[in-house]
């Protein structure tokens, strides 16, 4: 089934526009209509907002400080009586995407050698912690990053993954580890976002305003209440992939690209030659792909959809998410019943774990939806985001 078709059944499902549209007219061309100003809000608020190329500068200058540092003062000597190589210091997440937002944090990764094969978690959490304790040591005495302001500092070493968090001129920094033979997952996953926003520009609109959404909801609550209600940034961007996905308007990129883009294959060498060497998904491949799967539909109607999908079609409390094909396979016998459960490409453990309470969730989405069909199109922007 065409990515227009799928498109059209969800909309009939949902009905037509509450004020009424021209009779004649497909339900994306009547709700793409009735919500022209939603989706002008929408880009607005994107365009408004997005990272400039100098606060991204910005953070890149604090991580060339840190790794200068940790080459020349930390990773030249032993640490807790092991030698460790640094492969990379490289930024992850939305702040090297196309989702980065002003005020955005700076998450960086520190990728070492020897690396750890997979399943040694604890030996990996030990190591990880040792690192961090004297990277913790150094920022705090004002060894590293001396010339700069540095605000709660913490070494969270009893976390799933260990980090040493705090502000830095008032950036939200987090820094983690990577023991990996390739290039690490939380840098290849802002990859996987670059790609699919070559694809789709629509998709970087429709997860940035997804979470922009999610976070004036949570204003005002306490932070266990929304861990466990609320994907987090990383399990958004997550469920925005799978929705375009299973619409058909994105690839599969993980089997598109795989030579290119697949974890058993990247290299820090081929990453470092860019597209002109052997990573990312080329501009030639991209557009011969956007020529034959395009549909028009904005990304008002898309939002519209994403909450009809995920309140009606998914259900959180039977089905997992498998990402490579977006499938939703019946859920394991390990899993939770009130947990989303996402299998990624990538992350090898549920990045959607902390959601425990599927139920306050989908009434949260129930409630987006419901102002969508019942306000008018210049007032739902305002309404959805608490400002009226």
């Amino acid at each position: 089934m065409s990515n227009k078709a799928i498109i059209e059944q969800g909309l009939k499902a949902i009905g037509l526009p509450y004020k009424g549209s021209d009779p004649n007219g497909s339900y994306i061309q009547q709700w793409d209509a009735d919500l022209i100003e939603f989706t002008k809000n929408i880009e607005k608020f994107y365009e408004d907002n997005r990272q400039t190329d100098g606060e991204f500068a910005k953070k890149l200058q604090i991580l060339k400080e840190i790794e200068d540092y940790l080459i020349k003062q930390v990773f030249n000597k032993r640490i807790n009586e092991r030698l460790y190589e640094i492969k990379a210091v490289v930024p992850f997440g939305s702040s090297n995407s196309g989702l980065g937002m002003k005020g955005g944090d700076l998450d960086l990764i520190i990728c070492v050698y020897p690396p750890l094969r997979q399943g040694d978690e604890v030996e990996m959490k030990r190591r990880t912690n040792d690192i961090l304790t004297v990277i913790h040591e150094k920022i705090k005495s004002k060894e590293m990053l001396r010339n700069r302001r540095f605000e709660d500092l913490e070494h969270r070493e009893k976390a799933r993954v260990p980090i040493v968090t705090g502000k830095v001129d008032g950036i939200d920094l987090d820094i983690s580890i990577s023991m990996t033979q390739l290039v690490c997952a939380q840098y290849l996953s802002s990859k996987y976002i670059d790609a699919y926003e070559k694809y789709d520009r629509r998709f970087i609109l429709l997860a940035a305003f997804v979470k922009e959404w999610q976070n004036s909801e949570k204003e005002g609550k306490d932070d266990e209440y929304c861990r466990a209600v609320f994907p987090n940034s990383c399990s958004t961007v997550l469920l925005v992939t799978f929705f375009m996905k299973y619409h058909n308007l994105l690839p599969h990129v993980t089997t598109k690209h795989n030579d290119r883009l697949g974890e058993a294959y990247v290299t820090w060498a081929k990453v470092r030659q860019g597209e002109n060497g052997a990573f990312g998904a080329q501009n030639l491949e991209v557009n011969n792909w956007k020529r034959s799967n395009f549909c028009q539909v904005s990304v008002g109607t898309l939002f519209l959809l994403f909450l009809h999908f995920y309140t009606t079609v998914i259900d959180f409390k039977t089905q997992r998410l498998e990402m490579e094909r977006a499938t939703a396979k019946p859920k394991s016998g390990n899993d939770a019943p009130n947990q989303i459960v996402i299998e990624d490409v990538i992350d090898k453990q549920n990045p959607a774990g902390s959601v425990t309470d599927i139920d306050a969730y989908k009434q949260y989405l129930q409630k987006a939806l419901k102002i969508i069909k019942t306000v008018k199109g210049k007032d739902i922007f305002d309404r959805l985001l608490g400002e009226d």
